[in-house]
């Protein structure tokens, strides 16, 4: 919410509990008082920290409050196990796959949990603001997946990689953070997964890259794991003459490893 000024109040917050109030607000454009009837107002605010403020009490005084525990782990586990299993039994995954399933949701509730807790928003890093959509962001990811993509145990698992490094970790700002991350996802690929991969195989030479660009205009389109990156470069660089063929403006780019990893990160979010 809106910083408190200096007499506790805060504005945007005021101009609602003027509507409660007064049932209505004043139009300063046409210098005359519109009344707004008929309206029920429910809100909805997490709990001071971070960068967001106390709410006035004039203001709550107005709303019969009532505070939602957060939800424990069992209940998290439960309700993303039942979409991850029915997703994977029901497009007829391989074993090696579907055994990575409790894992999954174990290791990404835990991550969250650890990250809302060790890396808090502060003025420096304010978009450090974690909740359970990032939850749900990973295993959306993991369902943009194909059972003719995801084969193994392995390629499952560098899957998972990619998703919670996407979601959590391209958010993180300094080299101290980023490496409390990579620490924590090989942990639980090793605890959890009992995952052989190491750090070269996701976050060194070999980073972990997924997308369905290969096949971009085949009938089924794969979000598969991008080995070949010769391939990668040559593919964008045929995107990128089709482009210059057909415009205008010309795009010369080069594609160097950091221009097309955030190439597949922008895919993956307009996915």
């Amino acid at each position: 919410m809106p910083q408190v000024e200096e007499y506790g109040a805060q504005p945007p917050i005021e101009l609602l509990r003027l509507l409660i109030d007064k049932s209505g607000m004043f139009d300063r454009k046409e210098w005359e008082w519109k009344s707004i009837n008929g309206c029920t107002i429910v809100a909805a605010a997490a709990p001071p920290s971070g960068g967001r403020a106390v709410l006035t009490p004039r203001f709550t005084t107005h709303f019969n409050v009532m505070c939602m525990p957060q939800a424990t782990q069992g209940v998290l586990a439960k309700i993303f196990s039942s979409i991850l299993d029915g997703y994977l039994k029901g497009n007829n995954y391989q074993e090696g796959p579907l055994s990575c399933s409790l894992a999954i949701i174990d290791s990404t509730i835990e991550i969250y949990q650890k990250i809302s807790e060790e890396l808090r928003a502060t003025p420096a890093k304010f978009h450090y603001m974690f909740n359970l959509r990032d939850v749900s962001k990973v295993i959306q990811g993991i369902l943009m997946s194909h059972p003719k993509s995801i084969q193994t145990a392995d390629t499952m698992q560098r899957l998972w990689a990619n998703e919670v490094s996407r979601v959590f970790g391209d958010r993180l700002i300094n080299v101290e953070d980023t490496k409390w991350f990579t620490d924590i996802t090989l942990e639980m690929l090793n605890r959890s997964f009992r995952s052989a991969l190491e750090f070269n195989d996701l976050f060194g030479e070999r980073k972990v890259i997924f997308s369905d660009i290969l096949k971009i205009d085949a009938a089924v389109r794969l979000y598969e794991n991008v080995t070949d990156i010769p391939k990668l470069n040559k593919t964008l660089t045929n995107y990128l003459e089709e482009y210059n063929l057909s415009s205008s403006v010309k795009m010369n780019l080069v594609f160097f490893e950091d221009a097309v990893l955030h190439l597949m990160k922008i895919l993956r979010a307009l996915r």
